[in-house]
Parts: C-alpha cells; structure tokens; sequence
C-alpha cells in the first residue's frame, strides 16, 4: 500500500504503510508490558474469564492484538476498504509465525462491514464493543506516520453518526471508548466510570446499573 503525503517528505517521495503484527514495537509489548495495559482492565468483567470483544472501529488492530494476546477473542470491523486489505495482509501474515499464528486464527477475526449493520442486524453479540473515534488534536507536530496516514485514508469517510448510541444497545455488558484525556465526551455522553492513563482515558459506559462494579 503506498500513500503520497508532501508533509512528511519534502522531496515528494512516496511513503508506504503496512501492518505487521509481527513488528518488535508491538510484540514487545505483548511480551513484556501488556499485564500492565490499562485496556485490559477497562474491557475485563468481573467474574468472566472468556470474553469476547467487538473492536467497532478496528483501525491499524493494534489494540484488537493486544486484546487478543490477553485471552479475548476479537471480532474486528473495518469499513475502509483500503484499511481492510491492510489489516487482512497484516493478519495473513501473523497467522503464518510459529510463535503467535496459532492464538490470532482463534482470536482475531476481521470483518468488511459497516459496524452500524452489524449493530442493527445484531450479527455479532459480544461481551464488550469497544469504540475508538478518530480525535484530531489542534496542534503544529504532526502525528505519528502510521496515524497521519490512517486520517488520510479515513478523511473521505467520516460518518456523522456517532457510534455511540448504536453500541450501547448492542453491547451485552458494556462498551469501551479510548479518548484522549482532554477530549470531550463521545455524543457528550457522561460515562458511568473512566480509566485514566497518561496521555488517554478509557470511557466506560454499562449496559446495565447491576454491571457497575
């Protein structure tokens, strides 16, 4: 996959941009850091040890790995078609490696679709649908190259909608949003309990009061 972008090369020359789950940023994090992911305790349940996770907005997958190196089995929703082929290169690839092929067979599973069919039509039913909007923050730096190039591809296909509503009525226990932590709320919508990071917070919102621990 090859996007031109002027803002990161002066020269015009064309960057690329691919998914590897096989990368050493990634799987070092998977290795060494990943008990310590704040995402894990924003998504686990109580009492539940087989948990599955509908990543709605699935992006470059690098939380849906993640997910999945814990033990949650991720259903993953790509809309772009461009970010979909990438990501079913990415996994194509992945699930060739000795090490960590077996475990992403079982527990990345991605799909072409619009997450507000899926939603509506209830084809999938997960534990936790997990919602991470695209936040443009105003500032001079530019974004990390593999971020710059996803706000390129999506820029054409942002949905109006908020995601949000639709989520909370699908979800079977709760939905997870990732924010930044200055960001407003998604839909303006106070969540029943944050998870703050250093630089990001994870807005839960529960399907049902009796879930709220």
């Amino acid at each position: 996959m090859k996007i031109i972008s002027n803002r990161f090369n002066k020269k015009k020359k064309i960057n690329s941009l691919s998914i590897n789950f096989l990368s050493k940023s990634i799987n070092f994090r998977r290795k060494y850091t990943k008990k310590k992911e704040i995402i894990n305790r924003a998504i686990r349940i109580k009492n539940k040890k087989k948990i599955t996770v509908l990543d709605a907005t699935a992006g470059l997958g690098k939380d849906s790995f993640i997910l999945a190196s814990l033990g949650y089995k991720v259903f993953m929703i790509e809309k772009n078609k461009t970010i979909y082929k990438l990501l079913s290169n990415g996994l194509k690839r992945a699930k060739k490696d000795k090490k960590i092929g077996k475990w992403i067979k079982k527990r990345m599973i991605l799909f072409h679709n619009d997450s507000f069919k899926i939603f509506k039509k209830k084809k999938i039913i997960a534990d936790v649908i997990y919602l991470d909007p695209m936040f443009i923050k105003k500032k001079k730096s530019l974004p990390k190259k593999d971020l710059f190039f996803l706000r390129i591809l999506l820029k054409k296909n942002k949905n109006k909608k908020c995601l949000l509503p639709s989520a909370i009525k699908a979800a079977k226990t709760k939905v997870v949003v990732k924010r930044f932590i200055k960001a407003p709320f998604l839909s303006n919508k106070k969540p029943n309990h944050i998870i703050y990071g250093k630089k990001i917070r994870f807005d839960i919102y529960y399907k049902d009061k009796k879930n709220i621990y």
